[in-house]
């Protein structure tokens, strides 16, 4: 891919300023110096494009430059016309793709024509085929090495298009015990019974909960805050837990009885005077369904139903 040596100057110099940057015909007579005449800037530019190493684009009303790397340069240099000229709709798309018919649209190419390239760029992988979730029926192209958008993926609570509710499920269970890991301390607490009365706790933030996914290796891609900030919402939904303020949470009682794990106190780390107090304050209600209470072994301790009503 032999160019002139000013050629050469002036596709170092765009590269240099970054690989997305446009440049004008002014600034580009700039990098070379004023003593470079417009008629030899044009010479050098039409070189770079000659070699598919400089690309025209429009911005507003003006044409402008970027510099393509040598390694892109030269993928394009090796296609055909219609290869090259798919594989330039399918570059602009960027992280969205772009469908088949719009390619067949844009390029007014006999769709055996545009099958023939995108088969041929596919196998060279200078393009992938990729699922949208948005329109699952469309077949959407994209440059190999272009990760998609989170539009097209759906971000990551789907694979391969679909919905992973396994996932979803594993991570939400593994966010509620965290929480009620903290809301109920371990024994080594000073005052346990006072440091787990539920009323007081600080919560868990919603930062440490992030943190502790990521770091948890759970996920096989790094959460967000949002992310983690959506199943938070699932378990607050399914009372699981409660936002005491703003991005702070707390397990609630209900879910631990749900889960059987108030008579587990290995499972989570409860002490076992932090129990008996838990258990033998808490109160009945006949709407709270899933609610338990200590046996009453006394015979003065039970009371009757139709007697209490005919007393």
């Amino acid at each position: 891919m032999s160019i002139s040596d000013q050629a050469n100057l002036l596709h170092l110099k765009m590269r240099d300023l970054g690989n997305n940057k446009l440049f004008s015909q002014s600034e580009l007579q700039n990098l070379l110096g004023t003593t470079t005449k417009e008629s030899e800037l044009m010479m050098y530019l039409q070189e770079l494009m000659n070699k598919k190493l400089t690309k025209l684009s429009k911005q507003g009303d003006e044409i402008k430059f970027q510099a393509i790397s040598s390694e892109d340069a030269a993928k394009v240099f090796s296609m055909n016309n219609d290869e090259a000229m798919i594989y330039e709709h399918i570059e602009a798309s960027g992280r969205e793709g772009i469908w088949t018919k719009t390619l067949k649209a844009k390029t007014n190419l006999h769709q055996h024509i545009v099958s023939k390239c995108l088969k041929s760029l596919e196998s060279n992988r200078y393009i992938k085929a990729v699922k949208s979730v948005k329109y699952p029926t469309r077949k959407i192209y994209m440059l190999y090495n272009v990760q998609p958008s989170i539009d097209v993926t759906g971000g990551p609570w789907f694979t391969d298009s679909e919905l992973d509710t396994e996932f979803i499920d594993t991570l939400v269970e593994v966010i509620w015990r965290f929480i009620a890991n903290k809301t109920f301390p371990k024994s080594d607490d000073n005052n346990p019974v006072q440091t787990s009365y539920i009323s007081q706790h600080p919560g868990v933030d919603l930062d440490d909960v992030t943190n502790m996914i990521n770091q948890s290796k759970v996920s096989s891609i790094e959460l967000g805050v949002s992310d983690i900030r959506s199943l938070c919402d699932v378990l607050i939904f399914d009372d699981k837990i409660e936002e005491i303020t703003t991005g702070v949470f707390k397990a609630t009682w209900q879910s631990v009885i749900e889960k059987g794990l108030n008579k587990d106190i290995k499972d989570l780390h409860i002490p076992r005077e932090t129990m008996e107090y838990l258990l033998s304050n808490q109160s009945y209600s006949i709407f709270d369904y899933k609610s338990t209470i200590e046996d009453l072994n006394e015979e003065s301790d039970l009371i009757y139903l139709d007697s209490w009503i005919n007393e």
